[in-house]
This record gives structure tokens, C-alpha cells and sequence, in this order.
């Protein structure tokens, strides 16, 4: 009797698992599946609809064109990673550093860190960046250019590398225009006063500089809203 009631049981069970996969089977069947339509496709591709995009992390970077710490960081940790998080990125570069600006006779004269050479060239990079316009590529051509230390030189290769008008260039860095340009720069520097060139502004902030310099990528992800691009995981 026992053997039969065990069996009943089993059989009672094993009809109630029946009904509940097939009830689970019409369920899922019955939900409908969601395409996404043309306008929804456009809309993930749209800056607008894109909070990583519109929330981009706004970079400034202050820096001198032939200071060994301005290009170890462009080589190592600007370069590489605005390349890999371009999208996510709002970069703005200001070649001063910790030069002086004096006007006479309505005309302006600088003094850089590490001589004329380098006021020439904060004027060679300021012109690059006005007429490069797009950030990934005045960022790449800044970064080429610390890779040969003799402005003219370093202006020859990269001008070639990423056919830019070299020409018109060093027009605009032999003129009027890129004292200018210097002369603006250097007033955006002076206001944050950095007591080091690199410094990097995140956000507005100028703290936590050591981390910045030391591992950019990982100050970056901090504050770009999830999910994580794979860069940062």
C-alpha cells in the first residue's frame, strides 16, 4: 500500500511540473519581442540621447611645448587614453605653462621657462590646435610633437604624418596672431596658478594632481557615469 500511495505521489508531482513548464512556455511565447525601430537606432548614435557624450569629462591640460614632464605625460597618458575614450572626452590644451607675458607698445613679449625656443614653440602648438580645430586631432598632433625636441623639426615630421599645412603654421606662429593666442593662454594660466606645469584640470578641479599624472585613465573612469566603457573595467 505504501509503494502504491509513493507512486501516486510521483505521478501527481510529476503532472504539476508538466503544467507549469507548459503555462512558462505560453508565457514567454506570448511576450512580445522588442525591435528596435530606425528612429531608436539614431537615437543611440545621437550625442543628444547619449548621456556619456552629453556628461563628457572636460580635460584641461597647462603645459609647456619642451618640458620633459608636458610630453612624458602627452606620450604616456594623454595620447593613449584620449585614444581609447575619445567619446567620452572634452579636452582642452594650453601650451604656457610657466612663462611671462610683457606688453610694450601694444605688442607682446614672453619669457619661457626653458628659453625662446620654447616660447616658439607654445606658439607653434597654439597655432596647430586653432587650426587642427577637432580635439582627438590636435591632441594627436601635440602628442607627435614631443617627439622631436627641435620645434621645426618636430612641426616638418608631424605636418607630414597627419597632412597638416605646415606653411600655414609657422605663418601664423611668426605673427601677431600667435602672441595673441599666448597672451589668452597665459591668462587662463595665471588664474589656477599652477605650481606645476603639467597641471591638469578635471572637471574644473585641480586636486588630486599627483594621482592624475600618475594613473590619468583611472582618474578619468572615476568619473564617467556607468556602464563602463571596456577601457576603464
Amino acid at each position: 500500500m505504501a509503494f502504491y500511495t509513493c507512486n501516486r505521489y510521483r505521478i501527481v508531482i510529476f503532472v504539476l511540473l508538466v503544467l507549469i513548464i507548459f503555462q512558462l512556455i505560453r508565457l514567454l511565447s506570448d511576450k512580445p519581442v522588442a525591435i528596435l525601430s530606425g528612429s531608436d537606432l539614431l537615437k543611440l548614435e545621437d550625442d543628444a540621447y547619449n548621456k556619456h557624450k552629453k556628461d563628457k569629462v572636460k580635460v584641461r591640460v597647462y603645459y609647456e611645448a619642451l618640458c620633459p614632464d608636458s610630453k612624458y605625460f602627452f606620450v604616456k597618458h594623454l595620447g593613449p587614453v584620449t585614444e581609447k575614450l575619445s567619446d567620452f572626452l572634452d579636452i582642452t590644451l594650453i601650451p604656457y605653462g610657466k612663462a611671462q607675458t610683457k606688453e610694450e607698445d601694444g605688442k607682446y613679449y614672453f619669457h619661457c621657462q626653458h628659453g625662446e625656443e620654447e616660447c616658439f614653440g607654445n606658439k607653434v602648438h597654439a597655432c596647430a590646435i586653432e587650426l587642427i580645430g577637432n580635439m582627438t586631432e590636435y591632441v594627436q598632433f601635440t602628442d607627435c610633437l614631443f617627439s622631436v625636441f627641435e620645434v621645426e623639426a618636430a612641426l616638418k615630421k608631424c605636418s607630414n604624418k597627419f597632412n597638416v599645412d605646415k606653411d600655414q603654421i609657422l605663418r601664423c606662429a611668426n605673427s601677431e596672431h600667435a602672441s595673441e593666442l599666448l597672451k589668452k593662454y597665459g591668462d587662463d594660466t595665471h588664474i589656477i596658478e599652477p605650481g606645476f606645469i603639467p597641471t591638469i584640470l578635471i572637471n574644473g578641479s585641480k586636486d588630486n594632481q599627483g594621482g592624475i599624472l600618475k594613473n590619468f585613465l583611472l582618474e578619468v573612469c572615476k568619473r564617467i557615469d556607468m556602464p563602463l566603457p571596456p577601457p576603464c573595467l
